[in-house]
């Protein structure tokens, strides 16, 4: 609809054309809106609020925190226009910001005013039209032009006309309405359009088109103008004695909040289920795929791919639960994505070769492949090599492993037994079928008492799938430090695996048969009451949740390769050939001796600082011994001092306090040392 149908009106020096909407639940006070563009050019036209302020109400409520600039130069603006990209990779990379909200708020100079105007009606026949359009006019603010329909889907309006303040129902089209606002200079009476979200958006788009107008010339932002038509001093009057009408700026500070408090950014697995961005964001999304298909929706139950929030993302958060999508693209970054010459193996990508650089590996458009680094056209081919080589490792590892696949079994027990009761003539059935959809649906079971019974019946079934794992399973199975450092174990033994030629399924039979030996006996070996995983793994009962502790873990298990008869064990389940196997025997061995003497090195250093941070408060020593560790361990810091003032060298730093240290944690050291290699079979010096 042309903007010049609706004939001219100097009053107003801002015109948009949009779609009309409202928004409101049963009485809630409305909301209406025109969805409409606007170019950059025009962005000036948008106020943040730090610019305006009422005169009794604190409206810089209504943003409770500044623009972050730095945040704006550091993220948001590389984000359209990024300096590190080739011009090939930025064709091939779509941008897009949500949507801007506008609030139109009266304001006489930079102080806000209470109330809208009262609001008018009118309809009108259009020059040289004979067909009718319908006027809603604040005064002196902002006007909606709408067209007249006899549809019955028309929407239905209210408006005023008349000097009874009478009103009459019409029914008009929601699209195209024209929306005219009188934008306030200087000191004059008017409206500015108050960004009530967005303002870190807004902020990127002006600074960028100040930079680089020539990359945002054909630009339209899309633009939801809000306001709020029943915050006039006239319904105030109407409804005096029975409520207070809000006013404009209370309206907006509360819808900011609002809005700024209860929607949620994507995050969590939805990020990584959404993006494409890397290999282990599409392997997971490949993974939750083909366990939906092969294995199903109880597979997929197991596997935690819908949480929400950040946090939890990278945790498991269900007793039932084998992993987390979190876990498995956290630990696939850390393990593999650093290591270029693993990404090209365990993807194959030398069989890839012509169709991922048809015009050679130079070519702009076709990057050399790295695990956060690909084009689009070269993304859908990578896509199909995560099928055929990457997920089948996952799945090897979830479902093949005896550990995971017998909490798999738990969990199917528990949840036929749950499908029992769902299909029963028993008073809980219905409850039950519900429970069912909140493990294999994802449907929330609903607040409130009538639901009681159902998340009573919930309870029971992750209750009962928890007391069987704790009775058959290894409680450090559902560590997400563990699970890490399982693939970090994983991607060493590839790494041993790839100059024998083996396909990277196959060297992963070799991890299942690994954690197979490291977690028989119900993973005693790997029990808080080891004497070796104080101070590595755990402190009592607790696990360290530090980085060392998934490198300790995965020198743990890869040490389990020293004992001829495991590493034996792993080599055959790998499948190199006969006339190879010696050679990788031997890597593993070697592996092997080299992981155990890392993780002895880590328990020597954890026993070490847990006794020099505790010493004097350790009523197992004798005073005498407490005094003599203090002494010496001052004169170790002030000879530190020294050394830092110029005033000693290193080498002249006395060892009294480290040999002190060292004659007391001698005995707890060997009594571990002896436990690992007991338990792992190393053999005698």
């Amino acid at each position: 609809m042309p903007l010049e149908t609706f004939g001219e009106e100097q009053l107003y020096n801002l015109e948009r054309v949009g779609s009309f909407g409202r928004f409101y639940t049963g009485n809630s006070f409305p909301i209406e809106y025109v969805m409409t563009t606007f170019s950059s050019a025009e962005l000036s036209e948008l106020t943040f609020a730090r610019d305006i302020r009422p005169e009794k109400i604190d409206f810089e409520l209504l943003l409770q925190r500044d623009i972050d600039e730095e945040r704006v130069r550091l993220e948001m603006e590389p984000y359209l226009n990024p300096q590190q990209l080739t011009p090939a990779e930025i064709r091939s990379r779509a941008v897009f910001f949500p949507p801007l909200l506008a609030a139109i708020v009266p304001t006489k100079g930079k102080a806000m005013e209470a109330y809208y105007s009262d609001e008018q009606g009118d309809i009108q026949a259009l020059s040289g039209n004979r067909r009718e359009h319908i006027v809603r006019e604040w005064p002196g603010l902002f006007k909606l032009t709408f067209f007249a329909s006899s549809s019955p889907h028309a929407y239905r309006l209210q408006i005023y006309k008349g000097a009874d303040d009478d009103t009459i129902e019409v029914g008009v089209q929601r699209e195209p309405v024209q929306l005219q606002i009188r934008l306030a200079k200087g000191n004059q009476y008017g409206a500015r359009l108050v960004i009530i979200d967005g303002q870190h958006r807004l902020f990127t788009l002006q600074k960028v088109y100040e930079k680089h107008p020539e990359l945002l010339e054909n630009l339209g932002v899309p633009v939801c103008i809000l306001f709020a038509p029943n915050a006039t001093m006239q319904k105030n009057r109407e409804y005096a004695s029975l409520i207070r009408v809000p006013t404009v700026p209370e309206v907006f500070r509360h819808l900011f909040v609002d809005v700024n408090s209860t929607a949620k950014q994507v995050s969590g697995h939805f990020n990584i289920l959404l993006s494409d961005n890397t290999v282990g964001n599409i392997a997971c999304r490949k993974f939750c795929d083909y366990v939906l298909n092969h294995i199903g929706p109880e597979g997929l139950a197991v596997i935690e791919w819908n949480t929400k929030n950040k946090k939890h993302s990278t945790i498991i958060n269900r007793a039932y639960s084998l992993t987390s999508i979190g876990i498995i693209e956290k630990a696939l970054a850390e393990s593999v994505g650093s290591r270029k010459l693993l990404v090209k193996y365990l993807l194959n990508l030398d069989e890839l070769k012509d169709a991922l650089y048809p015009n050679g590996e130079d070519d702009s458009d076709y990057p050399t492949i790295q695990w956060d680094k690909f084009s689009i056209s070269q993304k859908s081919i990578l896509e199909e090599q995560i099928k055929k080589s990457l997920v089948p490792c996952l799945e090897l590892i979830f479902f093949r492993t005896a550990e995971f696949a017998t909490a798999f079994e738990i969990f199917l027990t528990e949840l036929n037994r749950l499908k029992k009761l769902a299909n029963s003539d028993q008073p809980e059935a219905s409850e039950a079928r519900q429970a069912i959809s909140q493990v294999t649906d994802y449907i929330p079971i609903e607040e409130g008492k009538s639901f009681e019974g159902v998340r009573l019946i919930y309870r029971n079934f992750e209750n009962g799938v928890k007391k069987a794992k704790d009775a058959q399973l290894p409680a450090i199975l559902q560590y997400a430090l563990f699970q890490r450092a399982l693939f970090e174990a994983w991607a060493q033994l590839l790494d041993l695996a790839r100059p024998f030629g083996l396909d990277p399924p196959s060297a992963t039979k070799g991890l299942v048969t690994l954690l197979e030996i490291a977690l028989q006996n119900q993973g005693q070996s790997l029990s808080t009451e080891r004497l070796y995983l104080q101070h590595t793994v755990f402190t009592g009962n607790k696990i360290i949740t530090r980085e060392e502790t998934k490198k300790n873990l995965a020198h743990l298990l890869l040490a389990h390769l020293a004992d001829p008869i495991y590493a034996e064990q792993v080599c055959n389940d790998m499948g190199v050939p006969e006339e190879e196997s010696g050679m990788l025997l031997d890597k593993l061995q070697d592996k092997g001796r080299t992981a155990m003497t890392e993780f002895q090195k880590a328990y020597e250093t954890g026993c070490k600082k847990v006794f020099k941070t505790n010493y004097r408060v350790d009523l197992s020593l004798k005073n005498r011994e407490r005094e003599k560790l203090a002494e010496a361990e001052e004169e170790q810091r002030r000879q530190l001092r020294e050394v830092k003032d110029g005033k000693r060298t290193k080498t002249d730093i006395s060892e009294w306090f480290d040999s002190l240290v060292d004659e007391h944690v001698k005995h707890e050291m060997e009594l571990a040392r002896v436990q690992l290699e007991n338990y792992l079979g190393y053999p005698e010096n």
